[in-house]
């Protein structure tokens, strides 16, 4: 894989993940990460497979090319670099395919470049265009960096179990503003009306199902609710527990482990990091979809692989649950952990993902 890019415009934003392994010292980025505990050592496979895979060329040689930063969510504009402006026109003089990374919490994409292809981690799928494709959180393999390698394989249990780790304002916070502007959108999303302000409904779809869920028969619960923010663009947040971050972290990746489902539904950007931990760690995702664009859909078949839950039924999502689990025989339930944990390998991993782009381009 040849790929052009130019590191000079790091300094207009930060740096893409794709372009970790050529990053050193010298980049002005702050993905290396190497002072933080837990997200080090996260690309260390990838690292490995770039050394043997990628190689950066000039323009001329290049397969593509990648823009180093994350981009704005809308191009072009007033407020775009000169200089990255510059390094567009120049691909695209060339007629190069670009790849363009415009982040994860940004819902509503308007980059217009032409011959580019855009990852957005959280678009709203029917209000962005054609073309414009899902990619992953990526982050340290779970079950190598925890487990010592080995997937641990749940037997079907007799009702499903439910698992949850995380913040769900208003849930679980004492009495104070924030609560109250967790139970004002609480309400405004049981009333139906977050549809025409997504972008402000925040963590109220987490709390909605969670409420919905405690009150179902026939099934467990194992939810833990935080009464703060776990994770966020500085890394981990224990709050008020007095734990380390590998121990708080450890007490997380648990809470998948040692149940049958974990429910992923969206926080502050239209897209669930949990999704892709609950692939990681072998067990089966219960998807609340959001109006959401998942990557490879496609090619992979998520609403049967997942409990699927579409947003209007949030109503009835026991039931859903229910009805996958008794559908699924103990040798099916078993299988579908393996499956599973095998597509976050070959697709939604570091590895996985970055040595798939050569086909989606392609496509």
């Amino acid at each position: 894989m040849k790929i052009h890019t130019d590191f000079a415009l790091l300094e207009y934003g930060k740096g893409v993940d794709m372009l970790f392994p050529f990053y050193t010292s010298e980049h002005n980025t702050s993905n290396r990460g190497d002072d933080n505990e837990v997200i080090k050592g996260r690309f260390d496979s990838y690292c490995e497979y770039a050394k043997d895979n990628i190689v950066i060329t000039g323009i001329e040689e290049a397969d593509f090319v990648v823009i180093p930063i994350y981009m704005p969510f809308s191009y072009p504009s007033t407020e775009t670099p000169k200089e990255l402006v510059l390094f567009i026109e120049k691909c695209i003089k060339h007629g190069k395919k670009i790849v363009v990374f415009s982040g994860h919490d940004v819902g509503n994409v308007s980059i217009k470049i032409k011959n580019a292809v855009i990852f957005s981690g959280a678009a709203y799928k029917s209000k962005n265009a054609d073309g414009l494709l899902s990619f992953p959180h990526l982050f340290e393999d779970f079950i190598e960096r925890y487990k010592e390698g080995e997937l641990e394989i749940r037997d079907k249990s007799v009702i499903p179990q439910i698992g949850f780790c995380g913040f769900a304002p208003p849930l679980n916070l004492s009495f104070g503003k924030a609560k109250l502007i967790g139970l004002a959108k609480l309400w405004v999303n049981y009333f139906g009306l977050m549809k025409y302000i997504p972008n402000l409904s925040s963590h109220s779809y987490r709390a909605r199902v969670i409420i919905e869920l405690n009150r179902a028969k026939g099934i467990k619960t194992n939810f833990i609710i935080k009464g703060n923010f776990g994770f966020g663009p500085s890394g981990l947040n224990t709050g008020e527990h007095k734990v380390d971050k590998n121990t708080y972290r450890l007490n997380y990746i648990n809470n998948i482990l040692d149940n049958d489902y974990t429910l992923c539904v969206r926080g502050i950007g239209n897209n669930s990091i949990r999704f892709y931990e609950t692939l990681c760690c072998g067990r089966i995702p219960i998807f609340v979809n959001t109006d959401c664009i998942l990557p490879f859909e496609d090619s992979i078949d998520w609403k049967n692989l997942c409990v699927w839950v579409e947003e209007k039924d949030i109503y009835r999502i026991g039931e859903i649950v229910k009805e996958y689990h008794n559908n699924l025989s103990n040798d099916e339930f078993k299988k579908r952990q393996v499956q599973l944990r095998k597509i976050w390998e070959e697709y939604l991993s570091p590895v996985g993902f970055f040595s798939k782009i050569s086909m989606l381009m392609e496509k």
